[in-house]
């Protein structure tokens, strides 16, 4: 089989070529990919004696990263693949640096990839290396230099990171661990994907986007906590699509069905009439159970799941209700994070709860009287 795997989301770009059983790497520094993207594919595959026609599988890194180089990278991949009708494989940036340590990794070691994302942010994820790969532990996630401090002291992991930003910030932790993509990381991660036939076609690839652009950031306005009502159920089935890849999002249906139980209750959090967030509950007599929180991409790190149990609380609190239990991914680092800085504390654990292999952390909040 011969693949073409590329990687634009960085500084530099990187090319892998496999052609059967032998492997060809091309990777730059510093390039303007809109400009020098094509030059370096049609020499890469001249020197190769490889035509676009040989291609027998395209792949592509999907972000996060530049926004102009994933669109870039984006687009090559599906002209290339409606053209000459090939399926394609996707991974991420945070996957390709993973597989930089991928040799130094035991079996069933954890290991961190992270990348600045400017603004003392930071996107991240969480891989556990198997017999055959690197397997997700997390999905893709953004939080702040502050907030993954904290993430770092529940972690045994082994880490990797990448910065392209030139401005010194105090997050200097991680600069003894700092690396760049390289090519034949990229053909590791795809490689797996291929291997694990895990195809999709052009129609079907979408950019990683973690965190909005300027373009799209938000408008000043106050967030309103407002009950939800059966009618809802089309938009937060919109804003479930926006859940954490490593979560379940329920769809319309399941929506729809859940406000035709009593005790069945949803807060929505909204800014200029833009559905952000919500949270859903159960009572339970003398507690709630949270089943659902949900923040949409545009409204995170902004504040709006704190908003929403908040407001819950003060809710539970007219309501006289004793506590507020839910369950949490024991990998989600920064939902265990909002967790107990807001008061809940665990009380228990359930084994295998998530995918059949991640524990689920029973946390309990005391409301006050």
């Amino acid at each position: 089989m011969n693949s073409l795997s590329f990687n634009t989301t960085g500084m530099g770009t990187q090319f892998c070529l496999q052609k059967g059983m032998e492997k060809y790497f091309l990777e730059t520094e510093f390039s303007k990919h809109s400009e020098t993207f094509f030059p370096l594919l049609d020499e890469f595959l001249k020197e190769h004696q490889t035509t676009l026609k040989d291609i027998d599988v395209f792949a592509v890194c999907n972000g996060p990263g530049s926004f102009t180089g994933i669109r870039i990278g984006l687009s090559v991949i599906k002209m290339f693949a409606y053209v000459y009708q090939k399926p394609c494989v996707v991974v991420t940036a945070l996957e390709v640096l993973a597989y930089n340590n991928f040799d130094k990794l035991k079996v069933d070691d954890l290991v961190c990839s992270i990348i600045n994302a400017g603004s003392q942010n930071l996107y991240y994820e969480v891989f556990k290396k198997t017999e055959d790969g690197l397997e997700e532990v997390t999905s893709p996630r953004v939080c702040n230099f502050v907030q993954f401090e904290k993430i770092k002291e529940k972690l045994d992991a082994d880490f990797v990171y990448y910065d392209n930003d030139e401005k010194k910030y105090d997050f200097l932790i991680f600069q003894n661990k700092k690396q760049t993509f390289s090519a034949h990381s990229l053909f590791l991660a795809v490689n797996q994907k291929i291997q694990n036939k895990d195809f999709i076609s052009y129609k079907e690839i979408k950019p990683l986007y973690l965190r909005v652009s300027q373009a799209e950031q938000m408008a000043n306005g106050e967030i309103q906590i407002v009950r939800g009502e059966e009618k809802d159920a089309p938009l937060l089935a919109e804003l479930e699509k926006n859940a954490d890849r490593d979560d379940i999002p329920w769809n319309e249906n399941m929506i729809k069905e859940s406000f035709k139980n009593s005790a069945y209750k949803c807060f929505i959090a909204k800014q200029n009439e833009e559905l952000l967030g919500y949270v859903a509950v159960m009572d339970l007599g003398n507690e709630y159970e949270i089943l659902r929180i949900v923040v949409g991409k545009k409204a995170r790190f902004k504040g709006v799941a704190t908003k929403l149990l908040k407001h819950l609380f003060e809710v539970a609190k007219v309501e006289e209700k004793n506590s507020i239990v839910l369950e949490v991914n024991v990998f989600n680092y920064s939902a265990l994070l909002l967790y107990e800085k807001l008061g809940f504390c665990s009380v228990g654990n359930r084994k295998n709860y998530y995918k059949g292999k991640f524990d689920a952390c029973i946390m309990r909040k005391y409301l006050e009287e």
